[in-house]
């Protein structure tokens, strides 16, 4: 009796000591797409056409959602012409709580991007630089991923799927951007504005990182506890 609580003992140890992310990389799994996406709305600049929403705290009459005029400027309460062209989210929101902070005691601004103008793709997933880029007539997706970065070790070009609208309902594209990328252009598929490029990670890679993230810290847990098991006896 005593030998099977030192070895339960033993194992709840053991198991504390399993590094977080590999206990937790299927529920990781399930949100790794809409944080690239939340991060990269974070970082890209606003241009003329898009529409911005401000909420001001506490005072909510001086929120508005405005649309980035072709100067770049938007109209706002108590501040009146501002200039946001070239600004991302987050250097919108430390304007404005600058500025705000003239009429307003301690003010907490919230920015978020309603809509782009929709000359503007977007790639996310497995690539070096994730993020909005600006369309160019005939843009196909091997310059997206050039302009992107290039692709990473640990994706699945394969299975790349690009998110589009077309007639108000969203559709995927199935492209075997592995196929482009050896040089198979009749594959390389030509972009329109809105366009949504995911590379997804690959599930199973021989490739060091992978392996340092999934598979070491069992391999290590494992040998503990054989260790363990004979230090019990």
């Amino acid at each position: 009796m005593k030998t099977a609580l030192r070895l339960l003992v033993i194992l709840s140890l053991a198991l504390s000591s399993v590094p977080f992310s590999a206990l937790s990389a299927w529920a990781q799994a399930e949100v790794a797409v809409a944080q690239m996406i939340k991060e990269a709305e974070n970082t890209v600049p606003v241009g003329p056409g898009d529409v911005v929403s401000i909420v001001v705290f506490p005072v909510q009459e001086y929120s508005r959602e405005v649309t980035v005029q072709p100067d770049g400027k938007v109209e706002l309460p108590l501040i009146g012409a501002l200039q946001i062209k070239g600004l991302a989210a987050k250097d919108i929101q430390a304007l404005l709580e600058s500025r705000y902070a003239k009429f307003v005691a301690g003010p907490k601004i919230t920015v978020n991007i309603r809509r782009y103008s929709g000359r503007r793709v977007a790639i996310i997933g497995q690539i070096g630089a994730p993020g909005f880029f600006e369309y160019r007539d005939g843009m196909k997706i091997l310059e997206l991923v050039s302009l992107a970065g290039g692709i990473k070790d640990l994706a699945k070009e394969s299975k790349t799927v690009i998110l589009r609208q077309a007639g108000g309902q969203a559709k995927a594209i199935k492209v075997n951007l592995a196929a482009v990328l050896r040089g198979d252009f009749d594959r390389n598929v030509e972009l329109v504005p809105g366009d949504t490029v995911i590379v997804p990670k690959a599930g199973y890679t021989r490739n060091a990182e992978w392996m340092a993230v999934n598979i070491l810290p069992w391999l290590a847990l494992s040998a503990s506890l054989a260790t363990l098991f004979v230090l019990a006896k």
